[in-house]
């Protein structure tokens, strides 16, 4: 018979401030090489290969070849759902040679969530989605269904149908401000629409998002933001 989970493993790898920056950069969605991963967490790319060694040892993050590149990514989304989870609970500030670039202000207002849409914007989608009926009111980590398809913000955008598998709509705690976005197969779909439609754009160097003034427009004609 197995005995408990050993969670102290996996909070020895994480607990680490460097690991911690590379696990928070990774919350992008993307994947990245060991040097990129350096230069976020502050590190000689030889400290970065180590500290990445361990969380894969850890399970937490996977690496795959591409070419003469070997490039990391979360181990899966609920690798992601800890990292988000421990990040609401965790102290405001990281010290100062570990603050995201763009600063913490942009992180605010937009970012990408391990594939959907965080901070202030994914706030106001849900809460729009949630009041005329799209999605029910969801407490963070349950999951739900998508009511209809028929609503202007997803007719404008084009979302007609949700990608993958997985849960439709799940609640994430946002650990910016401390209620939830969406998850899921919606909170993609509205993330690739919002970048494929030009309405958002990453911002360089991390998984902070920017609206564009195209974004800017169109939403407040959806009457949000």
């Amino acid at each position: 018979m197995p005995g408990e989970p050993d969670i102290a493993a996996v909070a020895q790898a994480i607990g680490e401030p460097a690991r911690a920056a590379m696990l928070l950069q990774l919350m992008d969605g993307e994947a990245h090489s060991a040097r990129a991963l350096a230069t976020v967490a502050g590190v000689a790319p030889s400290t970065a290969s180590s500290h990445l060694r361990r969380l894969r040892d850890a399970g937490l993050v996977i690496a795959t070849d591409a070419g003469r590149r070997r490039l990391h990514r979360l181990a899966g989304p609920e690798v992601a759902q800890l990292v988000e989870a421990l990040a609401a609970l965790a102290p405001p500030r990281l010290p100062d040679r570990l603050q995201p670039s763009p600063p913490a202000g942009p992180l605010l207002q937009a970012r990408a969530c391990y594939g959907h849409l965080a901070g202030q914007l994914g706030i106001d989608l849900a809460a729009v989605l949630r009041k005329d009926g799209v999605v029910d009111e969801l407490a963070p980590g349950e999951t739900g269904v998508v009511r209809t398809f028929d609503h202007p913000l997803l007719t404008t955008l084009g979302v007609t149908e949700l990608p993958g598998s997985g849960p439709a709509v799940r609640a994430c705690l946002d650990w910016s401000h401390g209620t939830a976005h969406l998850a899921g197969a919606l909170g993609t779909a509205l993330l690739t629409a919002l970048l494929d439609a030009g309405w958002v754009r990453r911002r360089p160097g991390g998984r902070a998002l920017r609206v564009t003034e195209t974004g800017r427009v169109r939403l407040g004609e959806l009457g949000i933001g």
